[in-house]
């Protein structure tokens, strides 16, 4: 990097005075700037807009994703103007393959909702840093300006909306009748079409266009503040106008040496004193040279340094001026009132933790007892009663007797209603008249053991079918139904079983 090339003074600056050299950059070579990020952005902008015209808010969109895309383009002007090399726009874009990478694919997705992007964004494309050499790169720029680079995006998005609302208020002000732009991010979920319209895009990109650049000029200039620091540029700068200084010192003692022999060689004393009486050893005007040098504020050493305090009594009062105290009435009294004060708040405090335990001494139990008491089970469910009272004692007996009739429709119902009854009564499952059988089998997945789920879903699957379908199941299957019904839900197979009795709720979905 040819640092003596640099149109900017690169010496170490206040963070945010390093973000404002950057917007004079930006402004400097506007031309350049602008030109060739537009030459990048508008016809992608166009292209994703003119695909996707019936989802114009996910156009939008991608072409914010892209903003790492288009920021390269910007960076590669900005950081050539900066030594001397204006790029237009012909030789950006030639140059585009060198400037895509490395790191598109990480700015793209790791790296793309990093708030950072734009102090990071040098690393990859101008230093050409990869894998753990650019992670190490990062976290050594970021050190001290990693908040202030968060900051810029901050205030940059605002920026951002900034113009996308005076364009509204405009368009507002030149025709009324048309209505101000809309930004109504809720309806983008409800109709992307309608949530979203054209004008709104032209606002977002038009804010994008104008903001952008000056972003990525922000970033890079802090980029070059953090490696002026942290290498010294200011040092390095201020060490070769000393080297050319002393160049030229030692060409003028080199001159004055000429002088001099030619004074002895023509044998003139007075000439020859005078030379010599003036005439400085070249060694000490290099000493006064460095040491006028050392004596700039770059060669100067600084340090941060957090110290903690102790700012009690003892402190203050021996950081008092002598004389010019407080007088020692009102010092005391305001050192009364503040103790007194003090000593209210810890009533106070104590005064709330008391009532809060009262409260919920007297409240919570009320209160988690209608927790439990919050779902009260359906009277019945698909038009069929699920009550305890509705169904008989032994309704394994009643389904096998009904299966020996020949009324299988009969039995399959009552094994039904059994099962459901059982789901909402004792394993609590929240089942509400609108709800599916799919929903029920979903539910029971959550509430009873393996097997049972398993079988209750054979017994939905086989009333389904002769309720919906018409099609009554085969004896033998509706006589197995009943006669392993009690193993799944009887009370005794629920005392022998785990404690199943885990509210779920049942989701809602298909059947």
């Amino acid at each position: 990097m040819e640092l003596e090339r640099a149109g900017v003074a690169l010496r170490p600056r206040q963070p945010w005075e390093a973000i404002d050299l950057g917007f004079v950059m930006a402004r400097e070579w506007s031309g350049a700037l602008y030109a060739a990020f537009l030459a990048v952005f508008v016809p992608v902008a166009v292209a994703l807009h003119a695909a996707l015209a019936d989802r114009l808010w996910l156009a939008t969109l991608l072409a914010w994703w892209l903003k790492p895309l288009f920021d390269r383009f910007a960076l590669h002007v900005v950081s050539r103007a900066v030594f001397g090399e204006v790029a237009g726009v012909r030789a950006t874009l030639a140059a585009a393959r060198d400037i895509l990478s490395p790191g598109l694919v990480a700015s793209l997705t790791l790296h793309r909702l990093n708030l950072a992007r734009s102090l990071i964004l040098p690393v990859w494309q101008l230093e050409k840093m990869g894998g753990r050499a650019a992670r190490a790169r990062r976290a050594t720029l970021g050190g001290r300006m990693r908040s202030h680079a968060v900051g810029l995006t901050i205030v940059c998005v605002h920026f951002e909306l900034v113009v996308m609302l005076s364009l509204g208020a405009l368009v507002a002000l030149i025709h009324p009748a048309a209505g101000d732009l809309e930004f109504d991010i809720a309806a983008w979920w409800r109709d992307g079409t309608a949530g979203w319209s054209l004008a709104d895009s032209f606002a977002y990109m038009t804010a994008v266009a104008v903001i952008e650049p000056l972003y990525v000029a922000g970033g890079f200039a802090l980029y070059l503040n953090r490696r002026a620091i942290l290498e010294g540029w200011d040092v390095e700068l201020a060490l070769r106008r000393l080297a050319e200084r002393l160049a030229a010192s030692r060409a003028t003692a080199m001159l004055a040496c000429g002088a001099l022999a030619l004074a002895l060689l023509s044998g003139s004393s007075e000439t020859l004193a005078q030379p010599a009486a003036r005439a400085d050893p070249p060694g000490a005007s290099a000493k006064q040279e460095i040491a006028e040098v050392l004596k700039a504020p770059e060669f100067q050493t600084y340090r941060d340094v957090v110290r903690w305090r102790y700012r009690g009594d003892s402190d203050s009062a021996s950081n008092e001026p002598s004389g010019r105290g407080e007088p020692s009435f009102l010092t005391g009294l305001g050192r009364f009132l503040a103790r007194l004060a003090e000593f209210g708040l810890w009533l106070v405090a104590g005064a709330l933790v008391v009532v809060a335990l009262l409260a919920a001494r007297r409240w919570l139990p009320e209160l988690l007892e209608a927790q439990e008491e919050r779902y009260r089970p359906p009277e019945a469910l698909f038009g069929l009663a699920v009550t305890p009272e509705s169904l008989p004692r032994d309704l394994a007996a009643a389904a096998r007797d009904l299966v020996a009739r020949g009324n299988l429709r009969e039995a399959l119902s009552l094994l039904y209603r059994g099962a459901l009854s059982a789901l909402v009564h004792r394993h609590r499952v929240e089942l509400t008249e609108g709800d599916t059988e799919g929903d029920c089998a979903r539910a029971a997945r959550g509430a009873l053991p393996e097997a049972a789920a398993r079988y209750f879903e054979r017994l939905v699957g086989a009333w389904q079918a002769v309720a919906y379908a018409a099609r009554p199941p085969d004896p033998g299957v509706a006589a197995g139904l009943a006669a392993e019904w009690p193993a799944h839900f009887s009370t005794a197979a629920d005392a022998s079983a785990p404690d199943q009795t885990v509210r779920a709720q049942a989701k809602r979905g298909p059947a």
